[in-house]
């Protein structure tokens, strides 16, 4: 009996698991977070990380395109990939602007190879025509 209300009790907590966020938080901080939430299927926490950390290091643009493509990665993690398309072709445009020449090229890459993928996914396969049915034509007469 022990056992299983240990049991209910651990996916209880995971699933209205809140974020711990600390004074003195670094960049690497908030990142270590979010991935270690991502990892054990803890996306809506993974989220709330990324949002902080783009709410408290707005001035970080690096770090901030990558949690940009993290929140787009993690929306596919979960299914949704309407709104992962959505913010992906967000982060992709970001290198379309004046600041790309700063940015780090592997998110761009990242998010083109992610929005191919989910395309593909999406892409139903062409139905295969059917072959005419074989018909024996007659032999020429001479």
């Amino acid at each position: 009996m022990l056992f299983t209300v240990a049991q209910a009790f651990t996916i209880l907590s995971c699933a209205s698991q809140e974020p711990v966020f600390t004074e003195g938080m670094t960049p690497e901080d908030y990142f270590q977070r979010a991935q270690d939430a991502a990892d054990k299927g803890h996306y809506e926490l993974a989220l709330k990380y990324y949002f902080k950390f783009k709410e408290t290091y707005p001035d970080n643009l690096e770090k901030n395109v990558w949690a940009s493509y993290e929140i787009a990665f993690i929306h596919h993690k979960m299914g949704n990939d309407a709104k992962s398309l959505e913010l992906l072709d967000e982060v992709i445009a970001l290198y379309s602007q004046d600041r790309a020449s700063v940015l780090p090229k592997t998110v761009k890459v990242l998010a083109d190879t992610v929005k191919q993928k989910i395309l593909v996914s999406q892409k139903k396969p062409e139905p295969v025509p059917e072959k005419p049915a074989a018909t024996s034509t007659p032999a020429p007469t001479k």
